[in-house]
């Protein structure tokens, strides 16, 4: 299935925050870009790596966990995602489906990405998103997600935080 060019573009190229700290990171957050078009929207995120392997191994109940690209792996995020992010169309929780993964740096510190397929039955033109990744690992977790429309390539910017979980979207 191909992307519209316009969606894999934003997607590639989109700047993720510059960070204060270098090395052991004291930031705890993850970073978003959602590209919306038609019935169609992908995310990727980002998160520090080391966050994330604490997260997932809690979820699983595993004493540890190291990331790797592996459909294993993938099964184990998707099922976290799914607990942690809803993407919310005309009042239907659509599922994503993971569509690629890896590792990446952030200055010089270890992120891993995830970029995730949500299918609407319609063109969407509003959403609901409740992003929780990793509230549960930390009381000062902010996630932050870039929402671009196109045709129009319409941007804005979302900030999630405890008491701040949820955000309504209208293209």
């Amino acid at each position: 299935m191909l992307i519209h060019l316009g969606l894999a573009v934003f997607l590639l190229l989109s700047p993720a925050p510059e960070w204060e700290e270098v090395g052991q990171h004291k930031l705890y957050v993850s970073y978003g870009n959602l590209a919306v078009e038609g019935n169609l929207a992908v995310l990727r995120i980002r998160i520090f790596k080391d966050d994330l392997e604490r997260a997932l191994a809690a979820h699983s109940g595993r004493e540890t966990v190291v990331m790797e690209a592996s459909p294993d792996f993938d099964a184990l995020f998707a099922a976290y995602f799914a607990e942690r992010f809803t993407f919310e169309v005309a009042g239907e929780s659509l599922r994503g489906r993971i569509i690629g993964s890896g590792e990446d740096e952030l200055d010089r510190e270890p992120v891993w990405w995830y970029q995730i397929r949500f299918d609407a039955p319609a063109q969407i033109r509003s959403a609901r998103i409740v992003n929780t990744v990793l509230f549960e690992s930390f009381d000062d977790q902010r996630n932050i997600v870039k929402v671009v429309h196109f045709p129009d390539e319409t941007p804005r910017t979302f900030y999630f935080a405890r008491g701040e979980e949820s955000r309504e979207i209208r293209f």
